[in-house]
């Protein structure tokens, strides 16, 4: 059991966010030897397709490893964090002081706050992040030495984002289609500061809500060249189905956090448009043993894999090494194991030092597209969208003027 203390000082951080409490429930006995990871999800709302992605992968890794008759090295607990940065903290608390937990996984989009990282760093465990964080490098911020980045951070894939739309002359006139007005939208807030970064305007954002179109952006969408749509995938669909209607030539960058679930059934979203991901999702892309059977169980369970999924996967894997090295029961000595830890696995290529906590390749980000069923590498930039553009039609010439 942790100190009493350290229950105080993180119901302390945690109480003025805190939902009224739940029933509890009682502690697990502790398995020697047995890494206890608690693993926060948005299982339900409008969130639920990626938390429920990597919980399939987290129990296809377990499944796996029963398979081979290795002994069981996690016990997995799953809680649903419903879209609540608030119930984030109270079960962080939870999981330090109640589940006597080994590490955490996080797998749901949050703001990396001082708050945040104050709790992290009294629950003095070992935390892993599956999505982008909104800082380069967790380890530069509080609670940072026990916060460990597996996924790009938003700077990157904004900047990558950019850099595509300017390959693909789609840059300009853009608009930014967003889930929530700033600073509520991280990605919208990314990439508002990647064009500060560099010296350009931010893009006109406007805030989607269910598949209505807003007159304002039915209006633009014959001259867009492209739109970076962070909104929810039914919004997001809605305009690349207006953009089809009207033969506009407008291309859709969607977020890291699309999954292929999301653009599945709209095919006119699917035909424009393109999202950040590992390459390693993609089945011709050449890959280990490991990554073969990933890819291949999970698409016989539950169809092609996200970035996210193979990153929680991964999580359990780095979790599971770093316990093999230094001790599963010991914190400390699995997060001093965790930054020694260089080796590719399936969702990327990891490398974590006492100094550098995000671990991920950036040679490993990719823009993808949905074609034909499967997640495919993204037409090169140097064919532009492969949207054509409306020719306009010509000005009729002028009547001659009758003789008098």
């Amino acid at each position: 059991m942790r100190p009493a203390a350290l229950a105080l000082a993180l119901a302390a951080a945690v109480a003025c966010a805190a939902p009224p409490p739940s029933v509890a429930t009682p502690s697990p006995s502790p398995e020697e030897g047995v890494l206890a990871v608690t693993v926060l999800l948005d299982l339900s709302g409008p969130r639920a397709a990626l938390g429920t992605e990597q919980r399939s992968a987290m129990e296809l890794w377990r499944d796996q490893r029963q398979q081979t008759g290795a002994r069981s090295e996690a016990r997995l607990t799953f809680i649903d964090l419903a879209g609540s940065e608030a119930r984030l903290l109270v079960e962080l608390r939870r999981a330090a002081v109640e589940s006597r937990a080994d590490a955490v996984v996080i797998g749901a989009p949050v703001t990396y706050t001082d708050l945040l990282g104050r709790a992290i760093d009294l629950a003095a465990m070992p935390v892993l992040f599956t999505l982008p964080l909104d800082v380069a490098d967790p380890v530069t911020r509080p609670g940072g030495r026990w916060a460990f980045a597996l996924a790009p951070p938003l700077e990157r894939v904004a900047a990558a984002a950019i850099n595509d739309a300017t390959d693909r002359e789609a840059l300009s006139p853009a608009l930014v289609l967003a889930r929530a007005a700033r600073p509520g939208d991280r990605d919208a807030a990314a990439i508002a500061d990647e064009m500060g970064r560099r010296g350009r305007d931010p893009f006109t954002e406007v805030v989607l809500e269910g598949a209505t179109v807003p007159p304002v952006v039915r209006s633009a969408l014959s001259v867009l060249r492209s739109v970076h749509c962070t909104a929810t995938a039914v919004a997001c669909a809605a305009v690349a189905s207006e953009a089809r209607s009207l033969g506009a030539p407008t291309f859709f960058y969607l977020p890291y956090l699309t999954t292929p679930t999301e653009v599945d059934d709209r095919p006119d979203l699917a035909s424009r448009s393109v999202w950040p991901a590992s390459r390693a999702i993609i089945a011709a892309e050449p890959a280990t043993a490991a990554r073969r059977r990933f890819l291949a169980d999970h698409a016989q369970r539950h169809g092609p894999a996200s970035s996210h999924a193979a990153a929680a996967f991964d999580a359990l894997a780095l979790l599971a090494l770093a316990a093999a090295s230094g001790g599963a029961d010991d914190p400390a000595r699995s997060r001093a194991a965790m930054e020694g830890i260089t080796m590719p696995l399936i969702a990327t290529t990891y490398s974590f030092s006492s100094q550098d906590h995000s671990g991920s390749d950036p040679e490993d980000l990719a823009f993808v597209q949905w074609t034909a069923g499967a997640v495919t590498y993204a037409l090169p930039a140097i064919y532009g969208t492969g949207i054509p553009t409306p020719t306009p039609s010509p000005s009729p010439s002028p009547s001659p003027s009758p003789s008098p």
